[in-house]
């Protein structure tokens, strides 16, 4: 009985030694980046460098992949101080004070701002005040868009917005639930339920939007892992070269600056 008791505990010590090998979380990758500095707080600062020359629906897309690869939960206010970057937001859901990320606008912004259809770093409001700014200046107009390639924003004003890039949804919802498990922004492939409610308006960016080539505008949010060292000394403007470590989801830490 002792030797029977003897192997069982033997396999399942082999077992639960197995089970954690497997449940190792994966190790972090580290990393280089160059650029020139866009934003800085205390925990966090952006750099920008250019990604090349490409169509306006390349450069959104490469934008939205490029914010769905930071893994940023979501955060009210979040990426509304500069359009483009990840930030702490304003007290309402996922809001603690140190956590970055962006809502719903900020998000969408930022995949516009990415591809020079906003200004990079402005200011973001709201989801009508967005609407708003394109139309005043002639970049979009109602209704969905047509053909291989379109971009149409989804709006209910003042509630939510999301996007659809060349047939793909993005954003931190389009009512079916998908996407980033955090809330966060990200692609979404969950059959865009709220891209036939009614309480959508939906604006499309117009063909000489479409049409054009632009700069990708390659905006990369580093967080410092609460190192206020690392941020010492930075200027806005001036170039910089980045040494990091990433999670296995994507978030980046600054883990040295020159």
């Amino acid at each position: 009985m002792r030797r029977l008791a003897s192997i069982v505990c033997a396999v399942i010590g082999a077992l639960v030694l197995s089970s954690a090998a497997v449940a190792a979380p994966p190790a972090r990758v580290t990393g280089h980046a160059s650029g020139t500095v866009i934003g800085v707080t205390s925990r966090s600062f952006a750099i920008e460098s250019s990604g090349g020359r490409m169509s306006v629906v390349n450069a959104l897309t490469d934008a939205a992949n490029l914010v769905t690869a930071g893994d940023f939960p979501y955060v009210y206010g979040g990426g509304h101080a500069q359009a483009g970057i990840a930030s702490i937001g304003i007290k309402g859901p996922g809001y603690n004070g140190r956590r970055i990320g962006f809502d719903c606008s900020g998000s969408v912004a930022a995949v516009l701002a990415g591809a020079g259809v906003l200004e990079p770093t402005s200011g973001v409001p709201n989801d009508a005040g967005i609407i708003a700014e394109l139309r005043s200046e002639h970049l979009i107009a109602r209704g969905a868009g047509h053909g291989a390639s379109e971009v149409t924003l989804y709006d209910d004003p003042g509630v939510h917005i999301f996007m659809d890039i060349d047939g793909h949804f993005f954003g931190t919802s389009d009512g079916g639930g998908g996407g980033n498990p955090a809330g966060g922004a990200g692609w979404l492939d969950d059959g865009a339920p709220d891209a036939t409610s009614h309480v959508y308006k939906r604006y499309h960016l117009v063909p000489s939007v479409i049409q054009r080539q632009t700069i990708f505008e390659r905006i990369l949010t580093f967080q410092t892992g609460g190192h206020a060292g690392v941020t010492h000394g930075l200027d806005l403007g001036s170039d910089v070269h980045v040494g990091y470590s990433q999670t296995p989801t994507g978030r980046m830490t600054a883990q040295g600056v020159s």
